[in-house]
């Protein structure tokens, strides 16, 4: 199931409002490496800053993802799927004959087919704004 949504969420409601270009890995490095030439070649100094989110996967809220594919079209329908199997998730931690059960509350399964997907539509906006 969730590849189809996934299936969906790209063929259909990207259609309607595309991600940033530079959401592609490649088409960001291709970009940098051509802007950082053209300075070089100019005997220029080149600065880059890399932005590394930590913990982007575990930490993010489940409103503020569903948030971000209302704003990119994506059918009530398949948001409520995608919430419906975020909440309610339980992690267990056991250390030999110790174990914790905790209501997980935020955050993406990780592995997953949609998570990654997720992540780019939550970012989508940061990048429209950075560009």
């Amino acid at each position: 199931m969730e590849r189809l949504v996934d299936m969906y969420l790209r063929d259909e409601a990207l259609a309607l409002m595309p991600l940033q270009p530079n959401q592609l890995v490649e088409t960001a490095l291709h970009q940098l490496i051509v802007r950082v030439g053209k300075v070089l070649d100019q005997q220029e100094t080149v600065l880059g800053v890399f932005l590394d989110i930590e913990g982007a996967f575990y930490n993010t809220c489940y409103d503020t993802m569903c948030d971000a594919l209302v704003r990119h079209g994506s059918d009530y329908t398949i948001i409520w799927w995608i919430r419906a199997n975020l909440e309610g998730r339980i992690g267990v931690a056991k250390l030999n004959e110790f174990s914790m059960r905790l209501v997980i509350s935020r955050g993406c399964p990780q592995g997953g087919v949609l998570p990654p997907f997720q992540w780019c539509v939550l970012v989508d906006d940061l990048l429209a704004r950075l560009s």
